[in-house]
Parts: C-alpha cells; sequence; structure tokens
C-alpha cells in the first residue's frame, strides 16, 4: 500500500490506497481515527491487516495532547474521559466537514464509507458516524465507548452495522464501558456485534481479523 500525506482539508490526514490502485480510482473509503497522545501515521500499519481494496484515511486530530502544563506530545480529539467542556463538539464539526470534503475528493460508491476509531477515535467514530448526512456502511468501535452526556439520534439509524471490540484487560478504558455501550445501543434499537479479547488496550491480529471480516461484509451488503 502506498501512503502520502494531505494537509488542505479541514483535518490533516494520511492517505493510504492499495499499491496497484491510482489515488484516484473508485473504492470503498475506511475512515480510521487514532486514539490519546497518537497521530494520523499511529494507525495506518493497520490498512494491510484489514485491507480489501479500500481507500483508508487516517485524520489528525487538530488539538496537541498536554498531559500537564507546558508539556504535550501527539494529538487530542477532546480532553478528559468522558470528554470535558466542548471540545469534542470542535472535534465533531471538524470531523463532519472532512467526511464531506473526502467524498468530494475521491471516488467512493454511494453507501460504501465506513466510520472507525480506536479508544478516542472509537469514541469520535460512535460521535460522527451517526451524524453524518452521507451513507454509511459501518463503523467499528475499537477499545472506545460512546459518550452518553451528547448522544446522536442512534434511533435514526438503528439498522446501521456496528461492530465493538474490547480487550478484557484494559487498562485505560475499562470493559465495563464497553458493554454498557452495548446495552445502550440495544436499548435504542440498534444489534451491534461485540467481541472481547484477552487484552490491553491495543489491537491483535485476532481482533483485526474480525475488523477484517466485518468490513467485508459491510460493503458487501451495501451493494444490496
Amino acid at each position: 500500500m502506498t501512503l502520502s500525506r494531505h494537509d488542505d482539508l479541514s483535518l490533516r490526514h494520511v492517505l493510504s490506497v492499495p499499491s496497484s490502485k491510482p489515488d484516484d480510482a473508485e473504492m470503498p473509503l475506511v475512515i480510521l481515527m487514532h486514539g490519546r497522545g497518537a497521530d494520523a501515521n499511529d494507525l495506518a500499519d493497520l490498512a494491510p491487516m484489514i485491507d480489501g481494496g479500500y481507500r483508508f484515511v487516517f485524520p489528525n486530530a487538530a488539538k496537541p495532547f498536554e498531559p500537564m502544563p507546558g508539556y504535550s506530545f501527539g494529538w487530542s480529539w477532546f480532553d478528559g474521559w468522558p470528554p470535558e467542556g466542548d471540545s469534542i463538539v470542535q472535534s465533531r464539526t471538524k470531523l463532519l466537514a472532512l467526511i464531506d470534503e473526502l467524498v468530494e475528493r475521491y471516488p467512493t460508491p454511494e453507501g460504501k464509507i465506513a466510520v472507525s476509531g480506536f479508544s478516542q477515535g472509537g469514541m469520535m467514530a460512535i460521535d460522527v458516524g451517526f451524524r453524518t448526512k452521507q451513507k454509511i456502511a459501518g463503523i467499528v468501535v475499537m477499545s472506545g465507548a460512546i459518550y452518553e452526556a451528547d448522544m446522536p439520534d442512534l434511533r435514526a439509524r438503528r439498522e446501521l452495522p456496528m461492530l465493538l471490540i474490547h480487550g478484557t484487560e484494559d487498562e485505560m478504558i475499562p470493559v465495563l464501558d464497553a458493554r454498557r455501550t452495548r446495552h445502550i445501543l440495544e436499548e435504542h434499537g440498534l444489534t451491534p456485534e461485540y467481541h472481547e479479547f484477552p487484552m490491553g488496550h491495543h489491537v491483535t491480529p485476532e481482533s483485526m481479523e474480525v475488523v477484517a471480516d466485518f468490513l467485508r461484509r459491510c460493503f458487501s451488503d451495501s451493494m444490496k
């Protein structure tokens, strides 16, 4: 796969396409958002593990992550956990604009967009996946959870395929948060696919196999 960096849209992002295809070829779009303290390059290595001929976009959060005053590393989608103030609203606005810009720039079959993320990025995947005006094929949340204080209208897209993956030994976001997210989604009429793995706050080849299979099914179903 080939990688390129782009700085001219609402958010900087890294683009990854199969090496056998040109950048302007029509293909499904997978948006994958990093976690706190990381950047757009952090998850790029996952693309070959879950690729099925897709275009991958890895957005870079706009807010520097500052674990203490005067010291920062990486980037963050919002402050705190759960989000503090309006920090998540700022990222939501930029991500929704970015999704529209990506569809305009890159040839994408209608309905063949997956919104996904890890940790903070997983929360953002739920947040914008249910709010974007674009037709979405599925949402993937890895080691993340839903933001209960400001939820989108989940019932409006209760047929939307969702995949939740979490580690039972996650030391950053307890697995109880993922189980609660599943419960909330089900209360609103959704039937998320849910998997727990004996892992911490990371991914494994086994969890990525589940993601790859989910994406294949989502993009196949979106053609019906």
